[in-house]
């Protein structure tokens, strides 16, 4: 039974230095008017949703915080993919560009517009891959951006489909012709063989872009219709309180 005493002891006295502790700030606090803080001051209504009033039960659903958190990574990673298939527009269609500029060539504008198209579709990525990081302070703003967002998505989104109607147009019927072999001239305007089949690989990913920027627009349209249901539904209980 010795080897319990210690432990025993040990344990009594820390429990004893503790209360003591304990006694020592209460006493200290009323001498001089200090007061733990109320419950009120521990967590204030700047805290809680907005239009969350004394007596609401607020429900805190861990799927519902899961599946944002989910909708935010696929996002996020939609992003890079715009980033990143937005460089390869530009790869594909500046070769030719620049191939014009060495040569001291006109640069045709069909293919300055894709780059230009590209350019800003990327550089429209890298922002929102960024923005996040930047605005963790001030999500209250955040929903008034939604709007001129989405119109800027929209913009963007009809870019990509010009872009695709273009090139489609010139380059889904052409196939690439061995040298030697017969072929019209409409073929022979489009390029070489290596050129053609380039071509008919950037309005591949043209398409793709297409389909990336409408999944992200469609998305920005929703999230602006719910935030504006839920500035909505806000007003609408401040009238009711104060009709009461």
């Amino acid at each position: 039974m010795s080897f319990l005493a210690v432990p025993l002891l040990k344990l009594g006295w820390s429990q004893a230095k503790k209360h003591k502790a304990k006694k020592d700030a209460q006493k200290y606090q009323a001498q001089n008017g200090v007061y733990p803080p109320t419950y009120a001051e521990q967590h204030p209504m700047s805290g809680y949703p907005a239009g969350a009033t004394p007596g609401t039960t607020i429900h805190f659903d861990p799927e519902q915080s899961k599946t944002a958190n989910l909708t935010s990574m696929f996002f996020s990673g939609l992003r890079f993919l715009q980033f990143v298939f937005g460089l390869t527009v530009i790869g594909l269609y500046g070769k030719d560009v620049h191939h014009d500029h060495s040569e001291k060539h006109a640069w045709h504008s069909k293919w300055v517009y894709a780059l230009v198209t590209a350019f800003l579709a990327t550089v429209t990525a890298a922002i929102h891959l960024i923005l996040p990081f930047v605005m963790r302070k001030a999500k209250s703003g955040a929903a008034q951006l939604l709007l001129p967002q989405f119109v800027w998505e929209f913009v963007v989104t009809v870019l990509w489909l010009t872009l695709f109607g273009i090139f489609g147009k010139m380059y889904i019927g052409a196939h690439p012709v061995e040298k030697g072999d017969k072929t019209d001239d409409a073929i022979s305007a489009l390029g070489d063989a290596s050129k053609i089949t380039r071509m008919r690989h950037a309005v591949y990913v043209d398409v793709v872009n297409l389909v990336f920027w409408v999944m992200s627009a469609s998305w920005v349209l929703v999230r602006w219709l719910k935030s504006r249901r839920s500035a909505v539904s806000s007003e609408f209980d401040a009238e009711k309180d104060g009709q009461i």
